[in-house]
């Protein structure tokens, strides 16, 4: 009786090792697996970033944007050949501030510039200002808002701030991102400080717009075909100032003073061009 028992004992030692085995085959085949899982997943997602590079279109703001500068920069040479007398450098300087905003698909400030003229070009001071407005305007399919600052010179400095305000919010919360402010200079003191809501840089109420000053110096015949664009700042400066500031008033928050007028001037000076006289259009108009 004793055999069968030993015997039993020997074959339940003997079956241990292949029990052992196969549990190790068993996590063997199992680490395969998950192998084989793993590479197929790497293989899919490779598979997916190659279609969606090379198979898909490309986004649409990126044909947008294309598209837009392609526009603005056909509209820039036709208005070109309509003005044969401007410097060189106005057109360049011109298209690079403007190309550049049109580029930022998200920008931190809007874009504005001063064109200055004498007597001789107030009339082309005017059409060039229409002009610049129209390569910017053409390239997002908008419209131009004009605000006249001659017709509102004598009229109340309080409600004709209210008064631009109004067209300004409503303009750029419409369809026109662009705004001519023809002469400037002739706007009420006091009205002008509404534009540090629009021109004050990082902090300006609307971003993708495009504003244009046009200032008539007064005392200017023309303005020098080779002075410098330094000195055309300062010439600027110096008319704003003497339109501006009136001395002798107690400093108040809703009248100008220095510190008001040097806050306003920093905020839309980026840029300042002359305008030189085209005499067919000082004859016939735009």
């Amino acid at each position: 009786i004793s055999v069968p028992i030993a015997g039993g004992a020997c074959a339940e030692k003997k079956m241990a090792p292949p029990t052992e085995k196969s549990s190790g085959e068993d996590d063997s085949r199992e680490k395969s697996r998950i192998r084989r899982y793993l590479a197929a997943v790497c293989i899919v997602a490779f598979v997916a970033i190659l279609v969606q590079h090379l198979l898909l279109p490309e986004p649409q703001p990126q044909k947008k944007d294309v598209r837009q500068i392609d526009v603005f920069l056909k509209q820039m040479e036709k208005v070109k050949t309509g003005f044969p007398n401007q410097r060189a450098e106005l057109w360049t300087r011109a298209r690079i501030h403007l190309q550049r905003h049109l580029l930022t698909a998200q920008p931190t400030e809007p874009v504005s510039l001063i064109l200055t003229a004498g007597l001789r070009a107030e009339r082309t001071l005017h059409c060039l200002a229409q002009g610049l407005a129209s390569t910017f305007s053409a390239a997002l399919n908008a419209s131009v808002l004009h605000i006249d600052g001659a017709s509102k010179a004598s009229e109340d400095s309080d409600q004709v701030k209210l008064d631009i305000d109004s067209k300004l919010q409503g303009a750029f919360e419409g369809d026109k991102p662009v705004a001519i402010i023809h002469r400037f200079e002739e706007l009420p003191p006091g009205s002008t400080l509404i534009f540090y809501r629009y021109c004050d840089h990082e902090n300006a109420a609307y971003k993708k717009t495009f504003l244009i000053f046009t200032v008539l110096l007064g005392e200017e015949e023309e303005i020098p075909a080779k002075i410098r664009l330094s000195v055309v700042e300062e010439m600027v400066d110096d008319h704003l100032q003497k339109k501006f500031l009136t001395h002798g008033h107690p400093v108040s928050f809703d009248r100008m003073d220095l510190d008001k007028y040097g806050g306003l001037w920093s905020r839309i000076s980026h840029l300042i061009l002359p305008v030189a006289a085209e005499e067919r259009i000082e004859h016939e108009g735009c």
